[in-house]
């Protein structure tokens, strides 16, 4: 599937992602602050087996377990020099898990964890190396499309764009970022606005453009809206399941499935394409959304 073969599916059908790969990696044992990549190597079987739980709850795609494959971010996690191996696991893994099921693989890239000056170090040419070697590792383990997203700085969404649109050949790519819900509107912690990232990062190659994480589902259906009112381009939402609070098991979040559901549903009705879940968004969110999907009129999923 290229972006425009994509871009014309999302004309007619709402696609449903996968949920919070991390948050379930955890409940299943990770441990709290790991690396979630060292189980591509470590714990191969348990990955694939969220991966299955995803696509057995009704989703279309499921993301790689790469949000922190980029080699800057590997590097911090003492897989310096491993990209490549890293994110070559992670799209067998996946693979492993849709196998027969028509689920399309995702390629998840997330943010490097650095920050250009003044308030670090990093340069957007460090951003574009490390993308594209990430972005280059997954195409040739051979996914189906590139999943930007968590990204709270334009310009190091646009370096990923950039170097995603650089190391593949027609691949459809995903690039959301995240906002925050501010008395006078919606801003990334860097202070970029909905509206005019959005449109950059269709200007830079996107396919689809949204948002993710930072906010539960009630709130994002108000970035939906604000965006559809501005831009003519499919939309991606993936809220978090609420908000977080502390528990004796970890983090626990505090929608329920159904809540979650009619949110994203809404979601729909205003003009998102491509909806999910992040964090805390276990497969029975991911169901939910789906038995709200199929419920719909038809002339509400196709809008």
């Amino acid at each position: 599937m290229t972006g425009e073969e994509l871009v014309a599916h999302l004309a007619d059908e709402v696609l449903l992602l996968d949920g919070g790969m991390g948050t379930l990696l955890m409940a299943m044992g990770l441990a709290s602050g790991a690396a979630s990549e060292t189980w591509n190597l470590e714990h191969p079987e348990r990955v694939v087996e969220a991966h299955r739980r995803f696509v057995a709850a009704g989703s279309e795609v499921v993301h790689t377990n790469t949000f922190g494959g980029s080699p800057v971010k590997l590097a911090a996690a003492g897989l310096e020099g491993r990209c490549r191996e890293v994110n070559g696991a992670a799209v067998r893994l996946a693979r492993e898990a849709a196998f027969g099921t028509g689920t399309l693989v995702a390629g998840d890239v997330g943010p490097t964890g650095v920050f250009l000056a003044p308030v670090g170090q990093a340069t957007e040419e460090l951003y574009e190396r490390a993308f594209r070697e990430q972005v280059g590792a997954l195409a040739e383990a051979g996914v189906d499309l590139i999943s930007i997203e968590t990204m709270y700085d334009l310009r190091e969404a646009l370096a990923a764009v950039r170097a995603a649109r650089a190391e593949t050949s027609g691949l459809p790519i995903l690039a959301s970022m995240t906002f925050e819900a501010r008395r006078r509107g919606y801003f990334t912690m860097m202070g970029d606005r909905i509206v005019p990232s959005l449109r950059a990062l269709a200007d830079a190659g996107a396919d689809v453009v949204g948002f993710n994480c930072s906010v539960g589902s009630e709130v994002m259906v108000g970035m939906v809206r604000e965006a559809r009112d501005e831009l003519e381009l499919p939309l991606l939402a993936q809220p978090n399941a609420g908000q977080p609070r502390a528990g004796s098991r970890g983090l626990l979040y505090d929608a329920t499935p159904e809540r979650f559901a009619g949110d994203v549903a809404r979601m729909v009705e205003a003009g998102a394409r491509v909806v999910g879940g992040c964090c805390g968004t276990d497969p029975d969110f991911i169901r939910a959304i789906r038995g709200a999907l199929d419920s719909a009129p038809a002339s509400e999923s196709a809008r």
